[in-house]
């Protein structure tokens, strides 16, 4: 007996129904981070996963470096 059915979408419809841009979804396709299937020579999202990775989804910030420019560092002269 099949279980619950995943709404599958194509990477343009998948971005228009979600209002982000398409090369956003590919991107995430293309790197494997949200669940999609090959389907001939297009790719087929599962809606359901993609939802629930854009709800606990969460960037890091960047890490301060040394090379951050937020002060003014005095520069040696040779005479």
């Amino acid at each position: 007996m099949i279980g619950n059915i995943p709404q599958m979408e194509t990477i343009k419809n998948t971005a228009k129904l979600f209002g982000l841009p398409e090369h956003f979804v590919r991107q995430k396709v293309v790197h494997g981070e949200i669940v999609a299937v090959k389907a001939g020579c297009k790719y087929l999202v599962n809606v359901d996963k993609f939802a629930d990775y854009l709800n606990t989804h969460t960037e890091q910030p960047a890490e301060e470096t040394e090379t951050t420019y937020s002060s003014i560092k005095p520069v040696p002269v040779k005479l």
